[in-house]
């Protein structure tokens, strides 16, 4: 997997606020592109199908806002707090999210196309029929999520906890999920088949299945 790293212009603008940025975009639909953010607090702001663009943000926190169908273009998130955000059908292209919090994050009907999110705490965030390629999540904590009913494609975990991570619907075909937490992960059946998992993964696999394996000492099958 060969993932696109954002495309950040050096020379961005620093002295607005992403509430003044983001408040006249969705006004006069407009692009916002080229911006600086950090350190700030956005609270209760509703804008819709907005699209962000070769941005950074630092330190910046979101608060009951609710940002549907708006996306994210070459963007970079650094020690922020994006949890419970309302991002349904929007997108993450070419961005990049560590050290952040993104709990219960819902970008259900959403997009993440060449994406890095590495160690970020992602409890229960929702991915449901979200279509995720070329993306890579590295040391998060995603218990008790949802990436249910989603195309996963070129996609990895790395040292991520999965556990109750529901991915009914969701095939994990190719995917090598070897060195992550997957205890009670949520499947109907099929979406491990040719998912590469180690022994310890498997025995875990095996239990939640509801499955006892037992050694009752009789000789294997062709054996006298």
């Amino acid at each position: 997997m060969k993932r696109q790293k954002p495309l950040i212009n050096m020379n961005l603008k620093k002295e607005f606020s992403a509430l003044d940025v983001l408040v006249d975009a969705d006004i006069k639909r407009e692009i916002v592109y080229g911006y600086y953010f950090d350190n700030e607090t956005v609270q209760h702001l509703t804008v819709n199908g907005v699209e962000v663009s070769g941005c950074v943000f630092i330190n910046c926190r979101f608060q009951d806002c609710s940002f549907e169908g708006v996306s994210f273009l070459n963007c970079y998130f650094k020690n922020c707090d994006l949890s419970f955000v309302n991002l349904s059908q929007g997108s993450f292209t070419y961005c990049e999210i560590v050290e952040s919090k993104i709990a219960g994050l819902n970008l259900s009907f959403g997009v993440l196309n060449n994406v890095l999110i590495r160690s970020t705490y992602a409890r229960y965030i929702n991915f449901s029929d979200t279509r995720i390629s070329v993306t890579k999540f590295v040391g998060c904590d995603m218990t008790s999520g949802s990436i249910d009913k989603s195309l996963m494609k070129d996609s990895e975990f790395v040292q991520c906890d999965l556990s109750g991570l529901n991915f009914s619907s969701t095939s994990l075909a190719g995917m090598d999920l070897r060195g992550n937490r997957l205890d009670k992960i949520v499947f109907l059946g099929g979406e491990l088949e040719g998912a590469r998992i180690d022994s310890l993964q498997a025995i875990g696999l095996v239990r939640l299945l509801g499955i006892i394996v037992e050694d009752n000492g009789s000789p294997a099958y062709g054996q006298n």
